[in-house]
């Protein structure tokens, strides 16, 4: 047989670009007709997304976002394939926010559509899983762009959270974003105290860009005073509370936080970056038990995101949680950003709302 010539290989699978990349990067104009900002961490998704519909410069009267959990697929078909007599041209644009379970309910089609769409349409779907195996992924990585938003991590046993990157991230983004020239030791410190969660990242520089002086620099002493002081240290006390269902211990530690000022929108996004992680292990254990192919617990909390030397712990919390409302995790946390924003955005109720949540899981 003859050996095949170059032009006869296969070509490269397209991979996945990572988030810091991307938001460095100028967006292909115009959008592709498909893609897919995966990964664990909602602030680098919800960053991405936006990355995406601001580098587009489309009208925004041509983008269109839907709730994974509420909107159908022929809704969402609707909205990329039809035309009406009253377009102004050129692309529109769907976005499924949220769309894990539409992924489930939905599959088939958005094969079908990735692998065959409508001309200047673009599908963009946020979710936090999103295998490489699946047909779906070779299909957007065949025709449209995926956007790995899980923080970096070692290619090690437990894939542990790779402090370089975040820390060079952190300089960077700090500069971009909020205009802060941030040294190597204090985007040390900041990822020794944070961690890997961007979004709270994001609040802190965001919090310190206040103390800097005209050139953007900021004295050691802000950095080691303001960032992940008793406030943080409080709100990880009180995620550990809620999941040990330690009800008034939780309570207590949330009348500390809001007494003192916390603003409850933060403190939401330091509570969801720990829960939500409950909520995905809980998903994938049902997920696996549905394709007869049922993976250990301490697999499910590995990877939704739980640090190797604390996977014994949260063990114990996720069976103390229950599957019921393991399962339900993700949709409350949904439901409180979204009171937070709303109906519950005065002090008052945002309390209720906060402490609603620690009674469901008490």
């Amino acid at each position: 047989m003859a050996a095949k010539t170059a032009s006869e290989k296969p070509a490269p699978k397209a991979a996945a670009i990572h988030a810091f990349d991307f938001l460095k990067a100028t967006p292909v104009n115009p959008l592709p007709p498909v893609i897919a900002c995966f990964g664990s961490d909602d602030f680098l998704r919800r960053i991405a997304i936006q990355h995406w519909v601001e580098g587009s410069k489309l009208d925004s009267e041509t983008i269109r976002s839907f709730e994974g959990d509420e909107d159908s697929w022929r809704e969402v078909h609707d909205e990329l394939a039809t035309r009406s007599l009253f377009d102004a041209g050129g692309h529109k644009v769907a976005i499924v926010r949220g769309a894990d379970k539409f992924i489930t309910k939905n599959r088939e089609a958005i094969e079908r559509w990735a692998e065959s769409f409508a001309p200047e349409s673009c599908l963009i779907l946020e979710i936090q899983t999103l295998a490489a195996n699946t047909k779906l992924y070779k299909l957007i990585a065949k025709n449209g762009m995926l956007v790995n938003c899980t923080p970096p991590q070692k290619a090690s046993w437990g894939n542990p959270p790779d402090e370089k990157a975040m820390q060079a991230w952190i300089v960077s983004w700090a500069k971009a974003r909020h205009s802060m020239q941030l040294t190597a030791k204090q985007s040390t410190l900041i990822v020794e105290r944070i961690g890997s969660g961007c979004g709270l990242i994001d609040c802190e520089l965001a919090k310190l860009a206040l103390f800097a002086d005209p050139s953007g620099a900021v004295s050691d002493s802000h950095v080691s005073e303001l960032v992940g002081g008793w406030r943080t240290q409080t709100a990880w006390e009180l995620s550990d509370a809620i999941a040990d269902g330690q009800v008034a211990g939780a309570l207590l530690q949330l009348d500390k936080l809001l007494t003192a000022g916390q603003n409850a929108v933060g403190l939401v996004a330091q509570l969801s970056w720990s829960l939500r992680r409950f909520g995905l292990a809980a998903q994938l254990v049902e997920q696996s038990e549905r394709v007869g192919n049922k993976i250990p617990l301490t697999t499910a909390l590995e990877r939704a995101g739980f640090n190797r030397f604390d996977i014994a712990k949260s063990e114990v919390r996720l069976k103390r949680i229950g599957r019921v409302r393991a399962k339900e995790m993700l949709s409350w946390l949904v439901e409180l950003e979204l009171k937070l924003k709303g109906s519950h955005s005065n002090d008052s109720r945002a309390r209720l709302a906060l402490e609603a949540l620690i009674m469901k899981l008490g």
